[in-house]
């Protein structure tokens, strides 16, 4: 096509020179005109007679790697040599695919594309660009095709059973000690009826049986097995802040379902809220190991919208779905000291019924402004707006436990082992 052009301009300029060239220059106009207009038509009919597919995992593991797959088939008679643009989602990386190829009449290739995406959630790909060149190689005709295709990326720990299975020596250990110990405090879960025994607690004496078999029943009691947990995810705006890997909603919703798991594998039931300004959504309480699927499908594509965190309208949604006491878990952080009042006191009033464990997510930033060196006044205003949020942030937490509500601060990467372990710790006194 371009040496056409240019041969064009080179007679085009011999035509001032030479009257009779311009005969030849619209010649040859007419014959690039109609030889462009073939060749159109026979790369359309190239193109309509190439099909392209895309296969990819239904689900992948959090910064993965997994293979995109494009396969393209030629059914005409006559070879095709062209280029293809996939579009890929938004965060997968590499970012761009482009390629070239050339397909024999009949065959089918196939393109492999390593792939993964950093990111959680479910990720959409968009259609796969083809240009096709024409036999005489004048034009190029593009065209999409359509290939949807949605991929969903877990916590990479729980995006396949193989995966799942494994765990690090410390998970192990975390797990046997909650199926192996030995749990204190007097049961509260109805087991059997018993012939009295001195020591019995009189209390305990069913008298309804005692007159039925004419002598002394007691009832025996054990320490409730399958007691409830319930973790609730704040999504708002506090958990937008930065970590050293994706935000804290990221470290808090991975550390969410390794405790989903190990309560589950202990024989208790799990259920998970998500909420902000309003219940984004609800799990109820469920028990078994086929249970966790649920609790990741619930919270794998959760992102933070920014807005306020509620939490009177949280406490009264979960004193409205969860009337049994249970095991309240939140993974959260405290704002500034107007939001942290009513805060406290949503907390305080959902205490009353419930047991509840507030885990507080450090933001990261603060604690790197506030022990960076002050080089200037800007620095220092920083550092003192940075300090007070963490003064209020302070009474706030001590305010709580003094309430009775159980807290644990910590930085977001560090929360999944203490959070396991006063889970364990609870469990082991009785106070579910």
């Amino acid at each position: 096509g371009i040496q056409l052009v240019v041969l064009l301009a080179l007679a085009g300029l011999g035509a001032f020179a030479w009257k009779p060239w311009l005969l030849v220059v619209l010649l040859l106009g007419a014959v690039g005109t109609f030889l462009a207009w073939r060749d159109l038509r026979s790369a359309r009919r190239l193109l309509g007679e190439l099909s392209v597919a895309r296969r990819l995992a239904k689900v992948v593991g959090r910064d993965l790697r997994f293979d995109v797959e494009l396969e393209l088939v030629n059914r005409g008679p006559v070879p095709v040599t062209g280029a293809f643009r996939d579009v890929l989602s938004a965060e997968v990386r590499p970012r761009l695919w482009l390629d070239e190829f050339q397909l024999p009449p009949g065959r089918t290739e196939t393109r492999l594309l390593e792939c993964r995406i950093p990111v959680r959630g479910l990720h959409r790909f968009g259609p796969v660009w083809v240009r096709v060149e024409g036999p005489l190689g004048l034009v190029d005709v593009q065209r999409e095709f359509a290939c949807p295709a949605e991929i969903k990326v877990l916590p990479e720990t729980f995006a396949s059973r193989e995966e799942l299975q494994k765990d690090t020596g410390a998970q192990l250990l975390l797990l046997d000690k909650v199926l192996r110990s030995r749990q204190q405090g007097f049961g509260t879960e109805f087991a059997t009826l018993d012939n009295y025994r001195m020591g019995d607690d009189p209390r305990c004496i069913d008298w309804k049986a005692t007159a039925r078999h004419r002598m002394p029943v007691v009832r025996r009691f054990q320490v409730e097995r399958h007691r409830d947990v319930l973790i609730l995810l704040d999504c708002g705006r506090l958990m937008g802040g930065m970590t050293d890997r994706g935000t804290k909603l990221d470290r808090a919703v991975d550390s969410a379902l390794n405790l989903a798991r190990v309560v589950l594998h202990s024989g208790d039931r799990c259920g998970i809220g998500v909420f902000d300004s309003q219940l984004r959504g609800y799990l109820a309480p469920l028990a078994g190991a086929r249970a966790l699927s649920s609790l990741v499908e619930c919270v794998y594509d959760l992102k933070t919208q920014w807005h306020e965190t509620d939490f009177v309208r949280m406490y009264a949604e979960v004193q409205r779905r969860q009337s049994k006491r249970s095991l309240i878990v939140i993974l959260s952080d405290i704002g500034d000291a107007e939001t942290s009042r009513s805060q406290c006191a949503a907390l305080a009033r959902l205490n009353r019924r419930h047991l509840v464990l507030f885990a507080a997510l450090r933001t990261p930033l603060i604690s790197q402004v506030i022990h960076e060196p002050t080089l200037s006044i800007e620095h220092g205003a920083r550092q003192a707006v940075a300090l007070g949020l963490n003064r209020d942030r302070d009474r706030a937490l001590h305010e709580l436990q003094h309430g009775g509500v159980h807290v644990l601060d910590v930085e977001p990467r560090q929360l999944t082992l203490p959070l396991v372990n006063r889970f364990i710790d609870l469990r082991q006194r009785n106070q579910l």
